[in-house]
């Protein structure tokens, strides 16, 4: 699991054995290692940031220098970049050099979209490995709040989306991700223009409002719940933002509901919720 306990070493020979077993690494670029083989949970730290690290320096230890790559290389290049990328994904509790992560994974996402070009792939997974990506690259920029530049990248990114979707329906599975981060681009870009004391743009609110009262919430609801959660939180603030209180609890109470009874009333996803309850009845009073 995420609390793991154990010395760093035997988990960094636990990733080079996960790297020597070919089923593994055929299975998943990260050979399983940012899941406890245990009970199967997500890892969470400093444990997967030490297991990402030695499967980058096994795949390809001169991917940030090396200077031309081959085809041949190329894609274990990739490889190695992207569990690098993974590894500095689990620094986010590190505050004090957020903004410097931040900046080396978008560096490293951009050096990966370079060297994929080098690859063959066929279209329809050249294009979603693209839209993955940018998904990345659109939620780093907003949380280094270069929030034009997120709003500018994560529209063009919904924009591919929309561009492909008829010909390669297989990319439906990302549709809550390509509404949901340009959506909230919108709605940041808001409210950082309301903490500098400017008028927000509300035509950024009603773009948020438009994208995720389209199916995305709905369809949520009946997947996976902390996506149901997430969308109904994000819709909800935005409906906040636009003073539509009545609208916001009409929304938040069934997915409050669905949390309460298939999480708990202690979970933290449903703690956000009664958050955003309690935010809604004070505004409403």
């Amino acid at each position: 699991s995420g609390m793991s306990i154990g010395h760093i070493k035997c988990f960094q020979e636990c990733a080079r054995a996960s790297f020597a077993d070919e089923k593994k690494k055929a299975d998943d670029i990260f050979c399983g290692v940012n899941k406890c083989s245990n009970c199967s949970r997500q890892r969470f730290g400093i444990i997967p940031f030490e297991m990402n690290l030695i499967l980058w320096k096994l795949y390809d230890p001169d991917s940030l220098t090396r200077k031309s790559v081959q085809q041949k290389r190329a894609l274990f290049m990739i490889y190695s970049l992207l569990c690098l990328d993974s590894a500095l994904n689990e620094t986010a509790f590190d505050f004090a050099h957020n903004d410097l992560i931040l900046y080396c994974r978008l560096r490293i996402l951009y050096l990966t979209k370079k060297v994929r070009k080098q690859t063959e792939l066929n279209e329809y997974i050249r294009i979603r490995e693209e839209i993955l990506e940018d998904f990345e690259i659109g939620k780093i920029l907003i949380g280094m709040k270069k929030y034009q530049a997120a709003i500018d990248y994560n529209r063009r990114n919904y924009e591919k989306y929309l561009l492909n979707i008829t010909e390669y329906p297989e990319l439906k599975s990302l549709s809550h991700s390509a509404v949901g981060y340009y959506a909230q681009s919108l709605y940041r870009a808001s409210q950082a223009s309301l903490d500098v004391g400017n008028d927000p743009p509300y035509h950024y609110l009603e773009e948020a409002e438009r994208l995720m009262k389209g199916d995305v919430v709905r369809e949520s609801s009946r997947e996976y719940i902390g996506m149901y959660v997430d969308n109904t939180n994000l819709l909800c603030q935005i409906l906040i933002c636009q003073r539509k209180f009545a609208e916001a609890n009409e929304i938040l109470n069934p997915c409050l509901q669905k949390a309460q009874r298939f999480l708990g009333p202690s979970h933290v996803a449903t703690n956000i919720l009664l958050n955003l309850y309690a935010e809604i009845c004070a505004y409403s009073k």
